[in-house]
């Protein structure tokens, strides 16, 4: 069984722009776009790791106070359980530090151009790939959106994974705000021709083993970035008794999607849309 792309046939915006339309979105998943694609947030990871630090060294002072309130009064093996908990604790706070110590050494001063390209060792390989046409285009969206390649790249395959899992589970709601309302279309058409007919879609998205950039597109103020994205993924479709009528249950499927983003690069929206999606 082939993608979401093979199942859903819709194209994604053309000239009309209605991709770039900026929508509100619920706290959950405003916040998962702006971790992805907004690089402010990295400023601040900081203060969300001692927020964390805070949190734990509470929930582990809490666990101590009712230990030697009940002394004596439990059994050893709640005894166990409790240390269990305690060590569990000290395991996330280190890791919670280390994490802290990590970010802080990464946010460190670097130039303009530094911050645009990305890494040497990754990105700067990636978009050499890429004609010259392309290279000038995707650098002036990064530079447009303060972001470089590897942070839309985690971007895109965050997007992507939700929306497989989203079209599965018949989450129209988080589609909505994740596609541009013509591929929307489509995908609303597919999910309610399938509950009309009782049919279930069983997706099981196993791995997403690359990202890359194909191409980049900047009209005016409206970017467009060509992905191609490999995953392994288990697709089959049931009926109403939990019979099988299309894909196997044990078979894993290499596929290979283009995906295509679209955002208004004046928009202060950090949201960027799923226009097209083909196999």
């Amino acid at each position: 069984m082939a993608g979401v792309a093979q199942l859903v046939r819709a194209s994604g915006c053309g000239s009309e722009g209605r991709g770039f339309e900026s929508r509100r979105l619920p706290q959950k998943l405003n916040y998962l776009n702006y971790l992805f694609f907004n690089d402010n947030f990295q400023h601040n990871s900081s203060l969300i790791f001692l927020m964390d630090l805070i949190i734990l060294a509470i929930i582990t002072a809490y666990i101590f106070f009712r230990l030697s309130k009940n002394l004596g009064k439990i059994d050893e093996e709640e005894k166990q359980e409790i240390h269990k908990k305690l060590l569990e604790r000290k395991r996330q706070i280190e890791e919670i530090l280390d994490r802290a110590q990590k970010s802080s050494a990464s946010n460190s001063p670097t130039t303009n151009t530094e911050k645009i390209i990305g890494s040497k060792s990754t990105s700067d390989s990636n978009i050499e790939k890429l004609d010259a046409v392309n290279q000038q285009n995707l650098n002036k969206i990064f530079d447009a959106c303060n972001i470089d390649y590897n942070f839309f790249i985690n971007g895109a395959k965050m997007a992507f994974e939700m929306v497989i899992n989203s079209f599965a589970k018949d989450d129209l709601e988080t589609l909505k705000m994740l596609l541009s309302d013509k591929i929307y279309q489509g995908f609303e058409m597919a999910i309610k021709n399938r509950q009309n007919l009782n049919h279930k879609l069983n997706t099981n998205l196993i791995s997403v083993n690359g990202v890359e950039i194909v191409s980049a597109l900047l009209v005016d103020n409206f970017a467009s970035i060509v992905v191609k994205i490999s995953s392994k993924q288990i697709n089959y479709i049931t009926d109403k008794d939990q019979n099988i009528i299309q894909g196997k249950k044990e078979e894993i499927s290499e596929i290979f999607d283009i995906w295509t983003f679209k955002k208004d690069i004046n928009n202060a929206n950090p949201n960027w849309l799923v226009s097209a999606t083909s196999s």
